[in-house]
């Protein structure tokens, strides 16, 4: 059976790897629009990866995402060849006036907030000690807002100019 795919992205290229490896595809198209793979919005993300800032009916499938990626990282060894690591995030707050509550359960995005923001506001923030690449300022608060093992960080563009997406599917 073939199986054709609309948009040459992470989500598409993802498809297609995932298809390939469980062998449930004789042959797969990738149907782009542009001439080159992830020209659009996935070639210009930030990369920034997180297991459990999502609203409670998406929370699966962003925590099914995240390990998805940490499983590819380990297997192909992602580290060296696109930058993925594991981080803390962090949220520094100068000013304390003018900010938005977060949106915890719901969706961040409608309610104007951020993703740190409703992650932040969903547990108890923890307060962290200043890492040495953040100048430390005279007031604000620097909060851990998230566990060890829950954020991470990919090189997008890597990823993107990689031949290896075009021929390996990693």
């Amino acid at each position: 059976m073939s199986t054709v795919i609309l948009g040459g992205g992470i989500i598409g290229s993802s498809i297609a790897y995932y298809l390939s490896e469980n062998g449930s595809s004789d042959e797969i198209h990738i149907v782009e629009a542009s001439s080159q793979l992830f020209s659009a919005a996935s070639g210009y993300a930030a990369g920034f990866l997180a297991k459990d800032w999502f609203a409670p009916a998406l929370a699966p499938l962003g925590a099914l995402s995240f390990n998805l990626h940490q499983s590819l990282a380990a297997k192909h060894g992602g580290a060296q060849k696109w930058g993925y690591m594991k981080g803390t995030a962090l949220s520094l707050d100068l000013s304390k006036k003018n900010k938005k509550e977060g949106a915890p359960g719901d969706d961040w995005l409608s309610a104007g907030t951020s993703r740190a923001e409703a992650a932040a506001s969903s547990s108890s923030p923890i307060h962290a000690e200043v890492p040495g690449w953040l100048t430390k300022q005279k007031k604000g608060v620097l909060e851990k807002i998230s566990d060890d093992d829950t954020v991470a960080q990919v090189l997008v563009v890597i990823i993107a100019n990689s031949a290896a997406w075009r021929t390996d599917g990693v």
